[in-house]
């Protein structure tokens, strides 16, 4: 059995699911202080979309100073679990297209963080590839992880475990969901909004989930699909 170094891991989930969407939250309540985007509940009426929130200052330098913390924290993550799971028993080899795709979910992040707002149509073309790649490598990534780590489940994370499944699935269902409503008139950019919004949430949800896991396997010390995965020792 294989112990996982788990000390100073299990804080990156835990900042990949707040720093974003704290971030987008209080750059939408600035804005809508200072008049720059309508005040609603953009989760559900989808009035303003995630990118207006930083498109003007000072809400910009906000979101800029959330957002490219976000990178170096979502690059590390991927990187990180991919070590957990080649320490678990994963073929390094097929491991390797995870880190890959937490790459470049990161840099296709911060190219859009670092063009929103301009109005070049040439840094307009980079954040659309920014943010659907970032969009696209994230749910691969995502899918590959739930995989991997399907066999180094433990009896205290296959909820957890399932949790994930149902995160992953509940991203293309908003989007179907989103689809559905516009092919029953609903605004176009009202529903694309409610979409992007909610996928923060479901993506903050399932790095929290990620830190519950690490917390198990972190304190029962061994991937081992017999251990109860619970503590083993008082946590200090």
């Amino acid at each position: 059995m294989k112990t996982i170094p788990t000390i100073g891991m299990r804080a990156l989930p835990l900042w990949a699911a707040v720093l974003p969407l704290a971030t987008v939250n209080v750059c939408y309540l600035v804005a809508v202080g200072l008049e720059h985007v309508p005040a609603c509940i953009p989760y559900f009426s989808g009035c303003t979309s995630v990118s207006s929130t930083g498109r003007i200052a000072p809400e910009r330098f906000i979101f800029l100073a959330g957002m490219l913390p976000s990178v170096v924290i979502l690059m590390f993550f991927w990187q990180r679990f991919a070590m957990f799971l080649t320490l678990g028993g994963q073929i390094g080899s097929r491991v390797v297209i995870l880190r890959v795709l937490g790459v470049i979910a990161a840099l296709s992040l911060l190219s859009y963080a670092l063009t929103l707002g301009s109005e070049d149509e040439g840094y307009r073309q980079l954040r659309r590839l920014g943010i659907n790649g970032f969009a696209v490598s994230t749910f691969l990534a995502q899918v590959l992880l739930i995989f991997f780590y399907r066999s180094m489940r433990i009896a205290a994370t296959e909820k957890l475990w399932r949790w994930l499944v149902s995160l992953c699935v509940a991203l293309p269902l908003l989007g179907i969901a989103a689809a559905l409503a516009k092919y029953a008139g609903a605004p176009r950019h009202a529903a694309n909004n409610i979409v992007a919004w909610n996928a923060f949430v479901v993506a903050s949800a399932f790095y929290a989930v990620v830190a519950r896991i690490w917390w198990h396997h972190g304190f029962s010390g061994h991937l081992d699909n017999k251990s109860s995965g619970r503590p083993t020792s008082p946590r200090k």
